[in-house]
């Protein structure tokens, strides 16, 4: 029986250091078919409400803090995320079995609530040379980054992840090891867009072709004249790479 392919959800980056920088981002996106994403920045500027007023205004918010921690105390943060009602959030893989099936278990417990617990593997800011330098000093030996992601993984269903973020250039390899997953792509750059801090880049249509099951896009929304007109592009393109699939 053939694989049917999930669509492509855009998540745009609220990357602000302000709140009501976010909430003007949002209103000129009303309407449209995209997830919030709530990193560090905008979470420390805003706190729990931000998230709390996006929910009431019927965002849909993906949490971005990638906890890691000691398996109770990640456990009762991810509680927490989820009476906010965020649609998914992150963790560190790193963390390990133990914590990941933590946070699932306490999630279980209340499953009407239960946001996506995606995992994350090596951040997209890496590329092979900057992650040689992490696994040599700490195991002596140099991997590459897309071994490293590999290994993470291929344990995350197992764990009790629903998904993971990764970048686009490891999702063959995903798609092959672990197509059930739910794949969230960060460093996604529409044509004619600088790459910035993200290593390892794709646009929305090479992302979706690869197996992605969202995109992240901050800046070329963000940053945009016309945001609305931004994020519309993208999500033709994305319906474009779909019906093309």
């Amino acid at each position: 029986m053939p694989h049917t392919r999930r669509s492509t959800d855009l998540i745009v980056a609220l990357d602000y250091p302000r709140a009501d920088q976010a909430y003007h981002l949002v209103e000129k996106l009303e309407g449209l078919p995209v997830i919030y994403k709530v990193g560090f920045e905008l979470f420390l500027a805003g706190g729990p409400e931000i998230v709390r007023e996006l929910v009431h205004r019927k965002c849909r918010i993906f949490l971005d803090l990638k906890f890691h921690d000691i398996p109770n105390t990640v456990a009762r943060a991810a509680k927490q995320a989820a009476l906010m009602h965020v649609e998914m959030f992150t963790l560190h893989l790193a963390g390990g079995s133990q914590m990941v099936k933590a946070v699932a278990q306490e999630l279980g417990e209340i499953p009407s609530l239960r946001p996506k617990i995606l995992g994350v593997s090596v951040l997209t800011s890496f590329d092979d040379l900057r992650w040689a330098e992490v696994t040599q000093a700490l195991t002596g030996h140099a991997v590459d980054a897309s071994d490293s992601v590999q290994g993470l993984v291929q344990h995350a269903a197992g764990w009790g992840a629903d998904g993971v973020v990764c970048s686009a250039h490891e999702l063959p390899g995903i798609m092959e090891s672990a197509p059930g997953l739910y794949k969230v792509v960060p460093g996604i750059r529409p044509s004619g867009t600088q790459s910035n801090d993200q290593a390892r880049v794709m646009t929305p249509a090479e992302a979706r072709v690869a197996g992605a099951d969202a995109v992240v896009v901050g800046r070329p929304i963000t940053q945009a004249q016309d945001p609305r007109a931004a994020a519309e592009a993208i999500l033709r393109e994305l319906a474009a790479a779909e019906l093309s699939a």
